[in-house]
Formats: structure tokens, sequence, C-alpha cells
């Protein structure tokens, strides 16, 4: 079937060969009617490709009455049929934009042609519509990427910014501090800031998120703490594994449980050197992290997490964040911590 098509003719004989000849053409004929009064009232349920009208007709609306009512409320095309061709009539025909004009007497191919060429072109003009419809849309999410974006990369900026002026402000005041032991507490938590600060600073945008490349930032991580503890002629840190592209969620609580472990390290697994070897692997959908220096181990009486200090705590806490549990191992050869991990996303981490 090429198509439904509603007649409207209140000339029987006129109606019935347009039907015949479109039948023959391959197209169903919907309905007839005389009148547009009767068009209107059942046109919702029909729902016909294309209407070819008499503009003449029996009742209080002609054809071009109900042609500027159909155009109105619905988007079907319609064809004219009419005997008359008077200046007046085309100006009133062509306010309502018809696809075509059938002239009496019609040859069967007028109707063919006719009613072929107005089913294209209403297609084309609903692919126009479709294709302008769909460039619009894609403008607005393209403009709402981009103001997303921006907003992502000033609030990143700020974020920056705010953590400069605390680390700032702690540095000024440990210059102040006397007392070695809260000397060292605060330059702690001034090494945890600036591991989160270092995310900040390293971190890129991708598909609405920022993520960083964890592996070059342990690398990072670790050269800045051995310098911060003095420890960058004696203490080797090596980093292996598989790539590790980790969002921010995710990157955040990983880069201060690592930040805690070589620091303990540097503070009290070495007496004149050693070696520091972190490793994470990426497997069926979970990533493990592992940790191991070849110093002193933990010391007697110390457990993990309750028997150390807050670090360890804090460590635990962060590990459980992200979805796993820390298991060590330590021995007069040395510590290691292993964590397995789930990347972490706001609406489903773990709290």
């Amino acid at each position: 079937m090429r198509g439904r098509v509603v007649i409207v003719e209140d000339e029987e004989l006129v109606a019935q060969d347009i039907r015949y000849i479109l039948e023959d053409a391959g197209y169903e004929v919907a309905a007839i009617f005389h009148s547009a009064e009767d068009l209107l009232e059942a046109l919702e349920k029909l729902e016909p490709d294309s209407i070819i009208m008499d503009i003449m007709l029996e009742g209080e609306l002609d054809g071009i009455d109900a042609a500027r009512i159909i155009r109105e409320k619905m988007d079907i095309p319609v064809i004219y049929l009419t005997a008359y061709s008077s200046d007046e009539i085309v100006k009133r025909a062509r306010e309502t934009e018809p696809y075509a004009y059938i002239l009496k007497p019609f040859h069967e191919r007028d109707i063919r042609v006719n009613l072929e060429m107005a089913l294209y072109k209403h297609e084309a003009k609903k692919n126009r519509v479709k294709l302008v419809r769909e460039k619009a849309i894609n403008e607005y999410l393209k403009r709402s990427i981009e103001e997303k974006e921006q907003l992502l990369r000033e609030l990143h900026h700020r974020v920056k910014n705010n953590l400069q002026l605390i680390i700032s402000l702690l540095s000024l005041q440990i210059r102040y501090i006397e007392d070695p032991a809260i000397e060292e507490f605060f330059r702690d938590y001034v090494n945890q800031l600036r591991s989160i600060a270092m995310i900040h600073e390293r971190a890129y945008p991708s598909s609405g998120t920022y993520i960083i490349d964890f592996k070059e930032y342990i690398r990072n991580l670790s050269s800045r703490l051995l310098n911060s503890h003095g420890r960058a002629s004696d203490v080797r840190v090596t980093v292996t594994g598989d790539p590790a592209e980790l969002n921010m969620d995710t990157a955040v609580p990983l880069a201060l449980i690592t930040a805690e472990l070589i620091s303990n390290s540097l503070r009290h697994a070495f007496s004149e050197g050693g070696e520091i070897h972190i490793e994470i692997r990426r497997f069926n959908g979970r990533h493990r992290l592992v940790y191991r220096d070849n110093g002193h181990g933990l010391p007697e009486g110390v457990s993990f997490p309750d028997g150390g200090s807050f670090g360890f705590r804090m460590i635990h806490n962060l590990a459980g964040q992200l979805g796993g549990q820390i298991e060590v191992e330590s021995s007069d050869e040395g510590v290691v911590f292993r964590f397995e991990f789930f990347e972490q996303f706001y609406t489903d981490r773990i709290t």
C-alpha cells in the first residue's frame, strides 16, 4: 500500500472515479466525504496520509475553510480539486499552503502525479523539520555541556585556590611551633592537604567529570614526600602495574591512603635507607593496590587499625569508603598492605 487517502467531493460519480484511479495505483481510500463538516468530524480517527478535496462543497464550510482548520490542528497534505480558477479563490487557497492543485476536468495521470508529488513534498518537509529540531537540540546540548564544563573548571580552580590558602596558612603557623611533636603533627596535615591539591593539579576533564592518571600521580606524590621528609637520597620508591585512570571520588580517598602509608614508612620503617614498592592492578571491575616496604615492620604490640595511630584508623575508614578492607602482613623484612577497591561514583559510593 502506497498510502491512505481521503476523498472529499460532493459529486458522487467524480468521487468514485477518483477512488478507482487511486486504488489502481496502489493507494488505500480510507473514506469518501461529501461535506467539509463530515470530514472534520471523522478525520482524527482516520489518520490519512493525504486529502484530495474539492474547493466547492455542500454545507457552510468550503474546501478552503476545511483546509485552514486542518492546517492548524493536523499535519496532513491537502490537494485541491477545483473547476474554479478565479483570482479570489486562488488567493484564499494559497493562504492554506496546499501541496497541489488539480483542475477539472482532470486526467487519471493528474491524480497520480500530484498525489505522489504531494506525499514526497510532505515527507521532505517532515525531514527538514526533523533536521532543524535535531540541530536545535544538539546546539542546546552543546551549550549545556560547555556551560557545565566551564562551571566545573571554575569550581576546580576555586578548590585549588582554597587548598593553597589553607596549606599556606598552616605552613606559616608551623614556623612558630617549638614542640617537635606538634610540628610533625601539623606537617602531616600539610602533606595530606598537598596530596589532595596534587589531585586537582593533575586531574583532566573527561565525559563530564575529572580523571587522574593515578600511577603517575603516585610517582609525583612519593617524590614530594621523600623531599618533605628529607629521605630523597636514601629511600627509593617504585610504582608498577596496570594503567589506572580514576575519577575524583575514587582518587581523593585513595591518595590520602597512599600518602599516609608512604609517610609512615619514611618516619618509622627505615634506619638508614630502604625501598618502597607500590603496585596497582585492575581485574574483574575492581582495583588492587599492594604497598610494601623492606623496613623494620610494625613495632611489637602495634596492630592495624586500632593498635596504631590516628593515621591507621583514617586509612581503615577511607578503605571502607572505597568499598574494601586492607589486609596487613608485617615481619622483620618489612610490611605489606593489600587493598582491593571499586571505583566510586557520587550517586553510589559507599559511605
